[in-house]
């Protein structure tokens, strides 16, 4: 038999390690991911850096010397939520200039760690599921276009419709999905053979498009024809369509990665319209103490918050899910054009 002494010690030195144990699983339990919101604001040609938890602006990221000339716009974020893409273009798509580009910023430090030419306007950006690439839509040239994520060399390039506008990649990397507002069209690329496969004729201007989180439909948001377009995947078939008023004017689309819901920002109604994909019904429309003119929007990956971005207030609306309204506004830079979310892992 051990000595009391001794076996009372060891028991104290068991239960000092249980409790040290304990506190580093509890540690690991609370070190859940933090979120920043990015906001691009196209006239005065930065980027609004928002800390979710807080709701204060943290940082602005400076993008040109030229507010007025060149704009961020679109963005899309890494699938670890690292990195955000911002595509970059000036107002005068005619001509080609040097600031024609994509940048990529460290959700970390909020430093530009890469950026790459992408000559033709670029509106709008989109990843692809494994990171290795991002595709752009090229408005000035009627192109999308790929790159590769890290060195930006441009893979391949393929006509689209007049207007080149929206961009997304299918959550199993097989398509892209391109929009042109002047054709009303989406063209559909295969991502694998490089190749484009069809041409869907949709809704009167559209602007976004966006994936189902199992990647069965595409909603494609029309700016004059005040719709959302459903298209099936397997087919490229447009099978239903979801009316929200020609005033509307829909823009960008948050796709909640945790229910069926998607939402769509309304410009010309101020209003974010909540749409059940089971039925493809509107079963909310957000608008008292919305900013004017949502045109971006972004969902927190825990589908917990939904943040607009509103150009025409210079503002940010934060809506919470769980009531659907709107429980705070932010300011932002002056023209608030898109949002995307980006992830600390384990927070900061």
């Amino acid at each position: 038999m051990k000595h009391p002494k001794r076996l009372a010690a060891a028991i104290r030195a068991g239960s000092l390690s249980l409790i040290a144990g304990l506190s580093l699983v509890a540690g690991t339990a609370l070190a859940q991911d933090s979120y920043r919101l990015y906001v691009a604001n196209e006239f005065s040609a930065d980027i609004t850096v928002i800390d979710t938890a807080s709701g204060e602006v943290i940082d602005t990221l400076a993008i040109s010397g030229r507010p007025g000339e060149v704009r961020p716009r679109g963005m899309a974020v890494s699938p670890d939520g690292t990195i955000v893409y911002a595509s970059v273009s000036d107002f005068n798509p005619i001509l080609e200039t040097p600031e024609d580009k994509i940048l990529a910023i460290d959700v970390r430090t909020n430093e530009i760690v890469r950026e790459f030419r992408a000559g033709g306007n670029p509106e709008r950006v989109a990843v692809s599921p494994d990171g290795t690439q991002v595709w752009a839509a090229l408005e000035a040239i009627a192109q999308g276009a790929g790159y590769d994520a890290i060195t930006g060399e441009q893979l391949a390039t393929f006509r689209v419709g007049v207007e080149a506008e929206g961009v997304a990649v299918s959550p199993d990397g097989k398509w892209v999905y391109i929009t042109a507002e002047a054709t009303h069209t989406v063209t559909v690329v295969d991502r694998e053979a490089l190749k484009v496969v069809t041409h869907v004729l949709v809704g009167n201007r559209p602007r976004v498009v966006e994936f189902s989180n199992d990647g069965s439909r595409a909603y494609v948001t029309a700016e004059i024809g005040g719709t959302v377009s459903v298209i099936d995947t397997s087919t490229h078939k447009v099978i239903d369509t979801i009316n929200l008023g020609l005033d509307s004017r829909p823009v960008e689309i948050a796709v909640d990665p945790t229910s069926s819901l998607i939402y769509v920002a309304g410009g010309g109604t101020s209003a974010v319209y909540v749409i059940d994909t089971t039925t493809n019904q509107i079963v909310n429309t957000i608008k008292e103490n919305m900013g004017r003119r949502p045109w971006g929007i972004a969902i927190t990956p825990d589908g917990k918050t939904v943040f607009t971005a509103n150009g025409l207030s210079d503002s940010v609306s934060v809506i919470d899910t769980a009531c659907g309204c709107v429980v705070k506004n932010i300011p932002a830079g002056r023209g608030a054009h898109s949002a995307e979310i980006g992830v600390i892992p384990g927070g900061l």
